[in-house]
């Protein structure tokens, strides 16, 4: 998800998903503004946005375009299910040590009568 707030009045302007079918754009030839079209919620209701977005220099731009597109990638890695192997896994090693614990009402009741005799 790509979530931006206006830096002064902190207001949401961008909220969206990072689909993998998303591409950014250089915006009219800039090597420091890039755009794109996304379904944004930031207006509390979806809708079809065009977004374009200027940074301070090239490097900036860059390294935004890098860390958008390497999202994407975890993205398209999620929706394609590629991380039930590991959390499967871990899953099923979470099932098995709860399915060792225990709790029965003869328990509670012994560790109130424990409390009512500290109170004597």
């Amino acid at each position: 998800r790509i979530l931006m707030r206006q830096e002064k009045t902190m207001k949401v302007i961008t909220n969206h998903a990072l689909d993998p079918r998303i591409i950014l754009n250089p915006n009219a030839g800039s090597d420091r503004s890039w755009v794109w079209s996304a379904f944004d919620f930031a207006e509390g209701e979806l809708k079809e946005t065009v977004f374009a977005l200027r940074f301070a220099d090239s490097e900036i731009a860059d390294e935004f375009k890098t860390k958008f597109e390497e999202s994407q990638k975890e993205m398209e890695k999620l929706l394609a299910g590629e991380d039930k192997e590991d959390a499967d896994g871990t899953a099923d090693e979470a099932a098995e040590a709860l399915a060792g614990l225990k709790t029965t009402e003869d328990d509670a009741a012994d560790d109130d009568d424990d409390d009512d005799d500290a109170a004597k």
